[in-house]
């Protein structure tokens, strides 16, 4: 069984690209353990996606997202731990629901975590959503 309690506090959001084939990082979370700790923290994360427009994402064009970790605050460096955990996809001319999708995160994940939001071809201005990072205890 999964974690379920949210804090509505302790989350952060990242703006999805402006335009096509773009991608965008952030949601930086500090995880507190230090360059050299390791992560031990009884917990999961949980990304959002937020739910699309039929013109801000047409069918068959995609947004993804990927989970990133970085030893800077800033995601400066930033590696991808988790490739493409949502990919959403533009289907019968109705955009693209909101979905969520829970990850844990290896005991020696570095310092800081993310999100990495890449726009496919043909997508135009998401910048009015937003994705979402939290941990769920």
């Amino acid at each position: 069984m999964g974690f379920k309690l949210k804090d509505d506090a302790l989350k952060a959001t990242r703006v999805l690209p402006s335009a096509a084939s773009t991608q965008v990082d952030g949601a930086a979370i500090a995880l507190g353990h230090g360059a050299k700790g390791d992560f031990l923290a009884p917990v999961e994360f949980n990304v959002e996606a937020p739910a699309l427009t039929t013109t801000m994402l047409p069918d068959t064009r995609t947004m993804s997202y990927s989970v990133i970790h970085s030893d800077n605050a800033d995601l400066s460096s930033a590696v991808v731990l988790y490739p493409n955990v949502i990919v959403q996809t533009g289907a019968g001319a109705a955009g693209a629901a909101a979905v969520e999708q829970a990850i844990r995160l290896p005991v020696d994940v570095k310092a800081n975590v993310g999100l990495r939001i890449n726009s496919g071809a043909s997508t135009t201005d998401s910048s009015a959503r937003t994705a979402t990072l939290r941990p769920l205890f």
